[in-house]
């Protein structure tokens, strides 16, 4: 165990060769999942499960590559699902690891740099991991060493890699620096030294996430007061508008009283104001007949007179959800993150958030809400939704394709296909009618078509739209096959942020 009040900071060189030598008993296990960690943000963590075989218990090798936190160790620590990520990098480390067998493990001699090594059918394979630097780096090499998925892009002075090209190692410290092997701490773990890794870590990570959870549904709560209070607002301002309804009537009234006094084309009017008998000149529309004029005035205060109910309905319903939030926020404020029971506190206030919407509906909840749809369409494509809350529906093959196309999607849906000749599934924008797809949907929409493409992980592509009502399928054509019509064209740059909130819309149905 590390010393009591020691400083925070990641494996040293000789505790990283002591881990990668107790993983060598591990040699053998299969890789059943493998995924890049959302949590902490930005800290590129890496999450592998293992099954070391003889009915044994299931592994998770847990790679924190930098920073004080830098270590890789097996954890008895449980992730939820949303701490997994989704996106092209977790979906090109399952292509190259799920299945795969583990044959070694090692640390550079006196560096803080580990290597795995995995046999799978496509080939050897080989995960790197430094833990050296604010955030360490991690990268997966095929057999011939070239780099095929990385934790993060590097570029500095001394080394560039990318995608493709052979991985280089850093240089070697320089004697008498910070990272030299001379310079190295004494190791601060007795043997097993992987659970005692695990152990000094893992209470501070939890304690971390408590906090961030804590943060976040503050975050949230905070939100959703300040857009509560201002809904009441904005409804208080639109009722005390309805009270000029009795006005506009009057003035309409005197409108059309002193109507033949106004000249063909007049820009203003002037008649006895019907509260104190005072002049008073209004302006006019000089293309406009004055009686019509009054008309739409009368119009008007009939509007504002039917949206008295409504709006009052809505303020006190705005004005329930604001004074339910308000306790709530203080609640959270006065919770503190090292409290041991913070997890049982938060539940409660995390549902009152989602009751609020304040939070997205957790998976079960979006599961849930899609059943009826998907039998009412008597089909099971994929499922998303667009930040503006609009279902996109993405076909399987090309059967489904046409039938999305041709039976399920209405004229006014968007319709989008990646562009240059790739194959790729229909992408369906369900919009209602005499609505038009905003940018943000347009995007959320195409990132989709080209996931579900043969240009599934290209940084630049293009990806054509219509309108379904512009695309047909003439007669002779195969499964899935169609021509599209109007057709413009927007370029997706990859946005693995935009990619993940729209997969994990999905609930199951992404898959």
């Amino acid at each position: 165990m590390a010393a009591p009040g020691a400083a925070a900071r990641g494996l040293s060189a000789a505790e990283l060769a002591a881990a990668c030598g107790e993983l060598m008993a591990f040699v053998g296990a299969v890789v059943l999942d493998v995924a890049p960690l959302t949590t902490p943000p930005g800290a590129d963590d890496l999450l592998l499960v293992l099954d070391p075989g003889d009915g044994r218990p299931k592994l998770r090798l847990h790679v924190a590559p930098g920073g004080p936190r830098a270590r890789l160790t097996l954890t008895s620590r449980r992730f939820r699902g949303e701490d997994l990520a989704r996106g092209p990098g977790r979906d090109l480390l399952q292509r190259h690891l799920a299945g795969a067998t583990l044959t070694h493990v090692g640390a550079a001699d006196g560096e803080r740099r580990g290597a795995f090594t995995f046999r799978s059918d496509a080939g050897d394979r080989r995960l790197v991991v430094e833990l050296f630097g604010a955030r360490g780096f991690w990268a997966l090499l095929d057999a011939e060493g070239r780099l095929l998925v990385m934790s993060r892009p590097i570029e500095t002075a001394v080394r560039t890699l990318r995608l493709g090209e052979p991985y280089q190692p850093p240089p070697a410290p320089r004697p008498g620096t910070a990272t030299a092997p001379e310079a190295a701490e004494p190791p601060r773990f007795a043997a097993p030294v992987l659970a005692a890794i695990d152990e000094h870590f893992r209470p501070r990570d939890e304690q971390d996430g408590r906090q961030q959870d804590l943060e976040a549904l503050q975050r949230a709560a905070a939100r959703a007061l300040a857009r509560a209070q201002a809904k009441v607002d904005g409804l208080e301002r639109q009722l005390a508008d309805v009270g000029r309804a009795d006005g506009l009537r009057r003035e309409a009234d005197m409108m059309l009283a002193y109507a033949h006094t106004v000249r063909r084309g007049a820009a203003t009017m002037t008649f006895p104001d019907p509260d104190t008998g005072e002049p008073r000149t209004v302006a006019l529309d000089p293309s406009r007949p004055v009686v019509v004029q009054a008309q739409g005035l009368y119009e008007k205060a009939r509007r504002l007179d039917d949206s008295r109910a409504i709006n009052t309905a809505r303020l006190q319903a705005a004005a329930a959800e604001r004074d339910a939030l308000a306790p709530l926020v203080a609640r959270l404020a006065a919770l503190a993150p090292d409290d041991g029971a913070l997890a049982e506190q938060l539940g409660p206030l995390r549902a009152v958030l989602q009751r609020c919407h304040a939070l997205p509906r957790p998976p079960a909840a979006r599961a849930v809400a899609k059943a009826p749809q998907r039998a009412a369409a008597g089909e099971n494509f994929r499922r998303f939704v667009s930040a503006e809350g609009y279902p996109i529906w993405v076909g399987r093959n090309n059967e489904q394709n046409d039938r999305l196309t041709l039976r399920v999607a209405n004229g006014n849906d968007l319709w989008l296909h990646v562009g240059g000749g790739r194959p790729g599934s229909h992408v369906i924008v369900r919009l209602p009618k005499e609505k038009t797809a905003s940018l943000e949907t347009l995007l959320d929409a195409a990132t989709l078509a080209v996931h579900f493409s043969k240009a599934r992980g290209e940084r630049r592509i293009d990806v054509v739209y219509t309108h379904k009502k512009h695309v047909r399928k003439p007669k002779g054509l195969p499964a899935g096959a169609v021509v599209p019509s109007q057709t413009k064209t927007i370029t997706v740059v990859l946005d693995e942020e935009r990619l993940r909130r729209l997969l994990d819309s999905a609930g199951g149905d992404a898959d």
